[in-house]
């Protein structure tokens, strides 16, 4: 198997225009080695971006918070720029697998790699982001959730590549939250986790409200139409109690080692409606391990 290792993004694309669909990216490369070594997938060749320059950094202002595609989790995790800005996924970061892995693992490997039991995935949706792709054709930024489409699969077409993360700076007053279940204590993956962003108005009432479901569908699993309704909502007991039992009942959660389906619908409903509730005044924007 042939490991090509281009020095820039021009060359990187001119690579994976010139190859077929079973030739594999790799950037840190975490997930696709025990791949490899597992027999599950057999690549044609690799196209290795550890020689490019220029695509690990973190940059934000007022308006967006833009990372770099080889900017590794561990960068990101103990970044004072994003702890100040992202501190629930900073946090959730440092639940992710172990130091050698984050240090290894980059942002735009984490995401494209579709893998529904991830956590990043999951917060990075309520945060609004998107993912910035150059191909032959040009550029394009496509919505987080329209880049995941199923399990371990993306819209990527083969010839194009990940470049840049982007997130909106958050509005004063957002809050945001994450709860990670592990059903199994040799495990860092979650049964369930719960994501959630709340951003309230001068009046106290709910402006945005977003739930996304990590470990538990192909993606990260919302209900839009609910968190619509939410709009203009009391942030009470009540409208939380509301969002919880419907995420429970709409949700096909699979069925595995970490819990069956019935097990991952009730554990849904619980952290929908913890995540929700401890966002008030006085809480402090984090992640839980439970």
């Amino acid at each position: 198997m042939q490991v090509l290792r281009p020095t820039s993004v021009t060359e990187a694309l001119a690579l994976l225009d010139a190859s077929d669909e079973d030739a594999k990216i790799i950037s840190g490369g975490t997930a696709l080695m025990l791949m490899l070594r597992n027999g599950l997938v057999f690549p044609s060749g690799l196209i290795a971006l550890d020689r490019i320059e220029g695509l690990d950094y973190i940059k934000a202002d007022d308006a967006e918070i833009r990372i770099g595609a080889l900017t590794t989790l561990r960068t990101m995790e103990r970044s004072a720029e994003l702890q100040a800005l992202l501190p629930t996924l900073t946090q959730a970061l440092g639940m992710v697998a172990n130091h050698r892995v984050r240090n290894r693992a980059t942002i735009a490997g984490n995401v494209c790699e579709a893998d529904y039991a991830s956590d990043p995935p999951s917060i990075l949706t309520t945060l609004g982001c998107q993912v910035r792709v150059e191909g032959p054709e040009g550029e394009r930024l496509i919505p987080l959730p329209e880049l995941l489409v199923d399990y371990y699969e993306t819209s990527l077409e083969h010839n194009e590549l990940a470049v840049e993360v982007i997130i909106p700076t958050p509005v004063a007053g957002t809050r945001t939250n994450y709860l990670k279940y592990v059903s199994r204590s040799s495990e860092d993956r979650p049964c369930v986790g719960v994501a959630a962003s709340l951003s309230t108005g001068d009046d106290g009432l709910c402006r945005r409200v977003n739930v996304q479901i990590a470990g538990a569908t192909a993606t990260p699993f919302s209900i839009p139409s609910v968190l619509k309704e939410c709009e203009g909502a009391e942030p009470s007991k009540e409208t939380w109690e509301h969002i919880a039992r419907s995420y429970a009942e709409a949700i096909e959660p699979i069925d595995d080692v970490r819990g069956s389906a019935a097990y991952r619908r009730r554990v849904t409903r619980v952290l929908v409606e913890r995540a929700l509730r401890e966002m008030n005044d006085d809480y402090v924007n984090g992640a839980t391990k439970l």
